[in-house]
């Protein structure tokens, strides 16, 4: 039997069990998944263990992707352009690691015929979930991106690291009235998963065609719930992120591309 986890902290709401579970059914793999919680204090002991213990691939969640990809030797070059990781493996005595989160966003986006070339986009917080999407969002070639968040100073760290890559960025405050003319929105706050209030400037949702929250929820995320009733038609949340996300994933550690339309249907029936 083949071993697998996901590592983070909280860890409980975490579908990524149920998603590789079923992967592994269809693809004839008989295989065992566990999510873990692991605080950061406690994160190299638990990998080393996971990794010498026979795990032969790990997901990592919030708060530990920067974790990740510091204790690779061989990082790819998605996780070294956003400085994290979500997947880790071990080859032949090397910790390898990957960031596949811009990459699911993206095959999510495809599946849904959104194109955010030469779009406005706002992209609401600016820590480790914003970080993991930055570099894919921006190889697709959005006219703008501007990032929001609470603490001003870290939504101009990552415009400040990716000033460079061809694509105008900026930085604004959650408290700030937007000024900023966009028509869609991208929430990488992890306020609706942890039960804090959720913090937007004021008219943030007017004349949106989508918005889509990265968390996910068996019902509608709180995020999106605030952006349906202030108006806009097309809401959507991480759950089709995840699927790919965690399709190559298991790619990566079983060499079997996963059937995620199949999968989809199993565990969010009329999707």
């Amino acid at each position: 039997m083949k071993k697998f986890a996901v590592i983070g902290s909280p860890i409980s709401h975490s579908l990524s069990p149920s998603i590789h579970t079923a992967f592994g059914e269809l693809s004839g793999i008989d295989l065992s998944y566990k999510a873990m919680e692991v605080k950061e204090s406690d994160f190299t002991k638990k990998v080393n263990l996971l990794l010498d213990g026979g795990y032969e691939g790990i997901n990592v969640t919030l708060p530990l992707k920067k974790m990740a990809y510091e204790i690779s030797n061989v990082p790819s070059k998605s996780s070294t352009k956003s400085k994290s990781a979500n997947v880790i493996w071990k080859k032949k005595g090397k910790i390898y690691c990957e960031n596949t989160d811009g990459k699911g966003l993206l095959k999510d986006f495809e599946d849904k015929e959104i194109s955010i070339q030469s779009r406005n986009l706002l992209l609401i917080g600016a820590g480790g979930a914003a970080l993991s999407i930055l570099p894919s969002l921006i190889e697709h070639k959005p006219k703008e991106i501007k990032i929001i968040n609470r603490t001003v100073s870290k939504a101009q760290e990552l415009v400040k690291k990716f000033e460079n890559e061809g694509v105008k960025l900026s930085a604004g405050s959650l408290s700030d009235p937007l000024s900023f003319e966009n028509t869609a929105i991208i929430n990488s706050s992890s306020a609706g998963v942890l039960k804090e209030v959720i913090s937007i400037p004021e008219g943030v949702f007017f004349n949106q065609d989508w918005v889509y929250d990265l968390s996910y929820s068996d019902s509608e995320t709180p995020f999106n719930s605030l952006a349906r009733k202030s108006g806009v038609k097309k809401t959507y949340d991480g759950f089709g992120m995840l699927i790919h996300q965690a399709a190559i994933s298991f790619e990566i550690w079983t060499g079997k591309k996963p059937d995620t339309k199949r999968v989809t249907k199993i565990l969010r029936p009329g999707s």
